[in-house]
């Protein structure tokens, strides 16, 4: 299940390797060549002494007899690492040299202090043989919130919810990211929405799974993910919603889809034991979740 062994972004690049034609084009105005299809594939680098550096997803840019035009590496940074000032070039060498392509380095970094440090590493190559990494960060992502964009790029607006997660605004992009989820059929949606669950922090994620509870009618994620999922989640949180909305339920109190949305995302315990005794009173649901 790519969306909870691997990065989110590299998740995403294995199920949709043009992500990386759209990210070299939009973020680093470089031109990929007219190409008929690409693949995912992983490559082992081997040096003399025993030990192998595995590149963390590689993809390749193909013509129509399947010859590589370009290659990409992909790697995620969450930290400083000076070793990457050389093993990258292992990477990039042994590609070109075995592919006879092209290849070209693109780092996405999710702190951007980690990304400048990176990027001023490689600045200062001196005598040695340069480099130039593609390095990204999550304000370098566009939010995706149109529906047409999402259903033509299901891969991209799940990378811009991760990479907006932490902003109130990341709830704009709900509908475009289920209609992308729902263009994808339901199998590979299963896929990329348990990429969205892994990579969208706990508050944006809890408001997402309430949105397409309440909004959509369904679930996409797969069963492992829901058993993880429920694993970390405290049993009380999960009872103390559903009293609120059943204790409201049971006294005839209609719950607009806002009201059940906000009851199902939170998971603060001390804020559902207020919220449940309002609810015993209340003649409105506004009036439980007020401020």
């Amino acid at each position: 299940m790519p969306g909870a062994e691997l990065e989110p972004p590299v998740a995403l690049a294995k199920l949709d390797p043009d992500l990386m034609a759209w990210l070299l084009g939009n973020l680093f105005d470089l031109r990929v060549p007219d190409y008929h299809h690409t693949r995912a594939q992983t490559i082992d680098v081997w040096v003399q002494v025993p030990r192998t550096h595995h590149t963390v997803s590689m993809v390749l840019f193909c013509n129509l007899d399947d010859r590589p035009l370009l290659a990409v590496v992909l790697e995620v940074q969450r930290g400083r690492d000076r070793t990457k000032w050389r093993t990258w070039k292992l990477y990039v060498a042994h590609l070109e040299a075995e592919l006879n392509v092209n290849a070209a380095l693109v780092v996405y970094c999710p702190d951007p202090a980690v990304a400048r440090w990176y990027k001023n590493m490689f600045e200062c190559e001196g005598i040695s043989l340069p480099l130039r990494p593609f390095v990204f960060t999550p304000d370098d992502v566009p939010l995706v919130a149109d529906v047409q964009v999402a259903q033509a790029h299901p891969a991209l607006v799940v990378l811009s919810a991760i990479c907006h997660g932490d902003h109130a605004e990341v709830d704009d992009m709900f509908p475009a990211l289920a209609e992308a989820l729902r263009s994808l059929g339901s199998k590979r949606a299963i896929l990329y929405y348990d990429v969205v669950l892994a990579g969208l922090p706990a508050a944006a994620r809890a408001r997402w799974e309430a949105f397409m509870t309440t909004t959509v009618g369904y679930e996409y994620r797969s069963e492992p993910l829901r058993k993880l999922a429920a694993l970390h989640e405290p049993e009380e949180a999960r009872g103390q919603r559903r009293a609120v909305l059943g204790v409201l339920d049971e006294r005839g109190v209609p719950v607009p889809e806002a009201v059940r949305e906000q009851v199902l995302s939170c998971t603060d315990l001390a804020q559902l034991d207020i919220w449940l005794r309002r609810a015993v009173t209340a003649t409105v649901a506004e009036d439980v979740i007020r401020g």
